[in-house]
């Protein structure tokens, strides 16, 4: 059966998604400039000998995915410091310096066409292929596996595509090449174990935990002197226009007895100049970060134009609305859940397993509407209930700490060097 999954995947579909790439190549600046550097990579990768050295090779699609493996990735960094580490990405998003790792390459990961692997495999040479969450291939499994290479998926989630699920036989020979699967939870694991494969699945929490913490570890004490901690600090994260509407509508119904005791941190996904603009227009009375000069005035409404202070923001929050609930999904919650802080979306979460368990855990709250938001405002400002919970989730994810540590492990026994690793750390 996986050989006429083969003949399908590469007569019908390979050859679509590549003629996709090329039509979107004449109206697309970022393909046209993947195609590109993938050109240019071609001839770095042909200078590359392999030394006999071990290679490990971290792949992701993109920055989200990157993130979560990075913590496994300066792990395997400090343990094995004369090993080779290869870092890939698909996505141009992620593809620029990462001063938090430490990796002897970094490549983009070519269209899944035959020649295309079989050259990206004879210059990186690697010793395992760890592939963070999703972005598993046909022919680059296909290849790796013939080639004898171990596989092992990490912070693996099962694919939600509804037509991917219908395809049981072609996942079922995806990930049957994998030697190991960590799944992201028990539900996903229960999936993956249903399609009758022989790889060997493990459950552990995300990785990205390990990454969360390590940037609150180093992240320099920020100098927020325009926060009011006499108020009741609300930030709106990685939001988007329906979200800023939907806050903004809120904000100029609210009585001034209730405005005068929250202070409104709007931090956008997008802080454009134009975009930071707007939003002053629409928030009577906002002011920008950049310009917040007078630390003796705390602002009502403070509108983050600048980028990487989320995380730190969330740490002396009260409470939290993360956006991207009204569009294709809600944005990354952990770190609002490592704060310990209530926190709220919009209602597309189906694709996050941390807004599931949020959810279910009582933490987080699902507003569609101005209503849903008026209510939950209040809620949380009244009730100590809320925070809590908050409190007692971030207890619980504190204790999932070092993640990396038992994912390392795997891959250690894979390689048939977890006792020579364990010897060296005693």
């Amino acid at each position: 059966m996986c050989r006429v999954w083969d003949i399908v995947y590469n007569l019908i579909v390979l050859p679509l998604l590549v003629v996709a790439s090329r039509l979107g190549a004449l109206v697309s600046p970022k393909i046209r400039q993947r195609q590109r550097l993938l050109r240019q990579q071609r001839i770095v990768q042909a200078e590359r000998k392999h030394h006999g050295v071990r290679t490990f090779w971290f792949h992701a699609a993109s920055m989200g995915e990157l993130e979560q493996i990075k913590p496994l990735i300066r792990l395997c960094r400090s343990r094995y410091n004369a090993s080779k580490i290869v870092v890939s990405v698909f996505s141009l998003s992620a593809y620029r310096e990462h001063p938090d790792i430490s990796y002897d390459t970094f490549l983009l990961l070519p269209h899944d066409g035959r020649l295309a692997v079989e050259r990206f495999l004879d210059s990186v040479q690697p010793d395992v292929a760890i592939i963070s969450r999703y972005d598993v291939w046909w022919n680059l499994t296909r290849l790796l596996h013939r080639r004898g290479i171990p596989i092992i998926i990490v912070n693996a989630t099962y694919p939600s595509s509804p037509l991917l699920q219908r395809l049981r036989g072609y996942l079922r020979c995806l990930f049957d090449r994998a030697q190991i699967i960590v799944a992201r939870s028990e539900r996903h694991a229960a999936h993956f174990a249903q399609l009758g494969i022989h790889s060997r699945i493990v459950t552990l929490p995300d990785t990205r935990i390990d990454q969360v913490l390590y940037r609150l570890e180093h992240t320099q004490s920020d100098n927020f002197d325009f926060l009011d901690h006499d108020r009741f600090r609300l930030v709106l994260g990685s939001t988007w226009g329906p979200d800023e509407s939907l806050w903004q509508q809120l904000w100029a119904a609210l009585p001034t007895s209730i405005t005068e005791r929250i202070q409104l941190i709007i931090v956008p996904h997008e802080p454009t100049p134009s975009h930071c603009a707007q939003l002053l227009r629409c928030f009577v009375g906002s002011i920008l970060l950049s310009e917040c000069t007078d630390h003796a005035k705390k602002p009502s409404v403070v509108i983050v134009d600048k980028i990487g202070l989320l995380t730190s923001l969330y740490r002396y929050a009260s409470a939290a609305y993360v956006g991207g609930g009204f569009g294709r999904g809600v944005h990354s919650l952990l770190e609002v859940a490592v704060a310990g802080i209530p926190v709220s979306c919009g209602p597309r979460i189906e694709r996050s397993e941390d807004a599931l368990e949020l959810f279910d855990a009582g933490v987080l709250d699902v507003i569609s509407d101005v209503h849903d938001a008026r209510a939950w405002l209040s809620a949380v400002m009244n009730d100590r209930n809320f925070s809590e919970r908050a409190r007692v989730y971030r207890q619980r994810l504190l204790e999932h700490g070092n993640v990396s540590e038992a994912v390392l492990a795997l891959i250690e026994q894979l390689l048939g060097v977890a006792t020579s690793s364990t010897a060296g750390r005693r």
